[in-house]
């Protein structure tokens, strides 16, 4: 008996799917949001989360978590929903990061709890652990995870069909409370449990927003009420020369746009004024392409949030046929197959990416 309980437990967690790629330093990281589920399955996501790395020197990780059980299921002493992620950022902080003396605090919303223990953000690095759509249909799965991540990242809470999908919901919720206004998250990565009703792992980081250099390119994307989006435009400065001037006559070309012709709906918006719209920074990068976080131009461009909502781990392109996630490494020719297809044209030039930070607003 002894012995199962053992071989639980390490279904958990595994050190050894954990890998350590080469850190990326972020200025503007305070935490992330990172799955729960066994790292059998998330093992990937959160080692590709983890390496972007935060720069400010914390002392603290407090940890989200809305247990969906009673009693602890991890060595009769923890939840899940703590221990995957807490054990997952502490082997980062302690074996690549070389970080010493860090304190690690699980903040339980199924519990009484006093606020006040974890308002203090100034040497706090804040974990949310997080899973997705269980075991529904996959486009279906995929379509809700879609708006999910969008919903998260404007702030948006109320009860809908795709923020019921989100476990928990009511920690995002708690994390607003205790953050200031102004931080943020960024979408970062995407995997999936396999089967054809799999369960959906996203990540954020959560950010403070730091003084932008002057852009290479920006984009402008707008959404409706139903995190729809209605249209999508961008602009490159190849002289620096972008201003905030520039900036705003694009937000306000992006947001008429799609309240009349919503190019992005095929003109269909059942009526709904765009209620919502995030500006993408865009800064060239000389990096190997990370799914994630480079926009990718090739004639034609894609942020890097359509990369998420529209590729498997292993870069083929989602489709009507498919029925499962598709895991492996990622496979680029796809996605440069699809910018020919947009550009309608042919490219022999290489391609460029961009890394990016974004801005999400509320009109």
């Amino acid at each position: 008996m002894m012995i199962i309980k053992c071989l639980l437990n390490i279904m958990w967690f595994n050190k050894n799917d954990l890998k350590f790629h080469n850190s990326i330093s972020d200025k503007s990281i305070r935490g992330y949001v990172l799955p729960h589920a066994g790292t059998k399955y998330t093992g990937k996501i959160i080692s590709h989360t983890l390496r972007f790395k935060p720069t400010f020197k914390f002392k603290k990780v407090v940890i989200i978590y809305y247990p969906v059980s009673d009693k602890p299921n991890v060595y009769n002493r923890y939840y899940h929903e703590y221990y995957v992620p807490m054990k997952s950022i502490k082997h980062f902080i302690d074996n690549k990061w070389n970080m010493k003396e860090v304190s690690y605090v699980g903040v339980n919303l199924r519990s009484e709890l006093d606020e006040l223990d974890v308002t203090d953000t100034t040497d706090t690095l804040i974990i949310v652990s997080a899973d997705f759509s269980h075991f529904l249909p996959f486009k279906y799965a995929m379509d809700l995870e879609n708006k999910a991540s969008m919903s998260l990242m404007f702030k948006k809470y109320n009860k809908t069909e795709y923020t019921d999908i989100i476990d928990h919901i009511i920690s995002f919720k708690f994390l607003n409370r205790i953050i200031p206004y102004d931080w943020y998250l960024q979408w970062i990565g995407r995997t999936r449990s396999p089967g054809e009703k799999g369960v959906g792992y996203l990540s954020f980081f959560i950010k403070e927003p730091i003084p932008l250099v002057k852009p290479d390119g920006i984009f402008v994307t707008c959404y409706d009420n139903n995190m729809v989006a209605h249209e999508c435009l961008g602009e490159w400065f190849p002289y620096n020369n972008w201003t905030k001037h520039t900036e705003n006559n694009l937000i306000k070309k992006v947001i008429h746009l799609g309240n009349t012709s919503s190019r992005l709906t095929g003109g269909i918006s059942n009526g709904l004024p765009v209620t919502y719209y995030t500006v993408t920074y865009l800064y060239n990068d000389n990096k190997n392409f990370i799914r994630g976080y480079h926009g990718i131009k090739y004639n034609a461009f894609y942020l890097p949030n359509v990369m998420l909502e529209n590729t498997h781990s292993n870069g083929k392109w989602i489709d009507s046929n498919d029925n499962e996630w598709l895991d492996g490494n990622f496979m680029l020719h796809h996605t440069l197959n699809k910018l020919t297809q947009k550009a309608k044209k042919a490219n022999s030039n290489n391609y460029t990416l961009y890394r990016s930070e974004v801005r999400h607003f509320k009109i």
